[in-house]
């Protein structure tokens, strides 16, 4: 839902439009959270969404870690398309069967989740990610990994360094904004200083108590989002972005307009 009138209607469709400009390659985002409940899922689907629907050009998002998945609570009762399931195509794969194991959302996102959540171990998981990172990026302006808080193993080291910019997502207390800090910290010590440099920190109000924090209470470096309290995009909640608050939609423009910079330059 848009401003209806005036000044602040005219603001976000100009930035809107802004938002299709041509990219000069597709980007790949990594979506990491400092706890469960701090909103990453729901970022990459909100986001993947947003950028999905107002570009009019395939999005995907991805369960990345080889075990853990959280996007298959937004795809309903139908049966999600996997990384695996993509990983069996041939190399050389049209788009169109790329698209029969994903699923596709209203928004025209497009998922490839665990199933049930979760998925058995898988020890080609490195592999089977590269390989389908390599099968989509003729096709995607985006994908979107959606990965758990774990920075410090084999298989976190080959999604981030396949990343074009990192999306941090914590809460608004004090103890998630410190656990965001670590794991800068640990970004850093695992020689991925680089996305560092030119993180977005994406800070959300939750539980509605409170309205948002100021950037005077992050010291991350990057750029930073602030994402209001909004019920409709809670994880078990989301219902397409018809449904967000104004104030929501507003701040993942700005999180859209950061991430559509990148493809641009």
């Amino acid at each position: 839902r848009l401003p209806r009138f005036g000044a602040a209607r005219r603001d976000i469709e100009a930035r809107l439009e802004q938002l299709r400009a041509p990219l000069r390659q597709g980007v790949r985002l990594t979506v990491l959270g400092t706890h469960t409940g701090a909103g990453r899922p729901t970022t990459t689907v909100v986001l993947g969404s947003l950028l999905a629907a107002v570009r009019g050009e395939p999005v995907l998002a991805l369960d990345g870690a080889p075990t853990e998945g959280a996007l298959h609570a937004f795809v309903g009762n139908r049966e999600p398309g996997s990384v695996r399931d993509l990983a069996r195509l041939p190399a050389s794969a049209p788009y169109e069967e790329i698209r029969r194991r994903t699923t596709r959302l209203d928004s025209g996102l497009e998922v490839a989740a665990h199933r049930g959540g979760i998925s058995g171990p898988n020890a080609a998981h490195t592999q089977e990610y590269t390989r389908v990172l390599e099968q989509t990026d003729p096709y995607y302006s985006f994908v979107l990994t959606d990965w758990p808080s774990t920075v410090s193993n084999r298989s976190a080291d080959v999604v981030l360094g396949l990343t074009d910019r990192l999306i941090l997502c914590c809460g608004h207390s004090r103890w998630t904004v410190r656990r965001a800090a670590d794991i800068v910290e640990e970004l850093r010590a695992s020689r991925h200083g680089r996305l560092v440099d030119d993180m977005i920190l994406v800070v959300t109000d939750t539980d509605g108590s409170r309205r948002g924090v100021s950037p005077e209470d992050v010291r991350l470096g990057g750029r930073m989002v602030l994402i209001p309290y909004d019920p409709l995009v809670r994880r078990d909640g989301f219902q397409g972005l018809g449904r967000l608050r104004p104030a929501t939609t507003r701040a993942f423009v700005e999180l859209a307009e950061l991430v559509v910079e990148a493809g641009r330059h």
